[in-house]
């Protein structure tokens, strides 16, 4: 692992606390998932297909409202890069996060006009530089990928435990 990549122990703790603060069980589903991140941002979590060419070279846009928060995600994308996608962007909610710096490179006049009108108070995208908020977001998107995966059983052959 590069320096680059290299992500600082404050990051790994507080991406870890987010996630344990969810009290999610060993195994939950998608929406159980939804519903324990909504719970935590205190609005609801609704999310959108958007067509590809709408948002090019951006896996998933967060939009906070007043009222709601919209995660917006491609269409041509498969369920498992979307569901990333989407951990992705509850990472960004569970931290707190004020901006990436992916909307004002990508994306500036739509904020502007009509971000402005529609009441959007925050909008990230995944920013096109790796810094530090797109990695904590990230390392997040990871642990609660893991709580979707379901546990495999421990082989019942000594002989296969030794491979574990």
């Amino acid at each position: 692992m590069t320096a680059r990549y290299r992500k600082s122990a404050g990051e790994r703790t507080t991406s870890k606390a987010v996630v344990a603060a969810l009290n999610l069980g060993e195994h939950v589903t998608f929406d159980e998932l939804l519903a324990a991140v909504t719970k935590t941002h205190g609005k609801p979590i609704e999310l959108r297909d958007i067509d590809s060419a709408v948002i090019p070279s951006v896996t998933g846009l967060w939009i906070e409202k007043d009222t709601k928060s919209i995660i917006l995600l491609p269409s041509g994308d498969n369920r498992l890069h979307r569901t990333h996608a989407a951990c992705h962007e509850f990472g960004h909610i569970l931290l707190r996060h004020q901006g990436c710096g992916g909307v004002d490179t990508t994306m500036p006049s739509l904020f502007q006009h009509i971000g402005s009108r529609k009441g959007i108070r925050r909008m990230l995208a995944r920013s096109l530089a790796w810094n530090e908020t797109e990695r904590a977001a990230e390392q997040v998107a990871y642990l609660l990928s893991l709580a979707l995966l379901p546990r495999e059983r421990e082989s019942p052959s000594t002989f296969e435990r030794t491979f574990l």
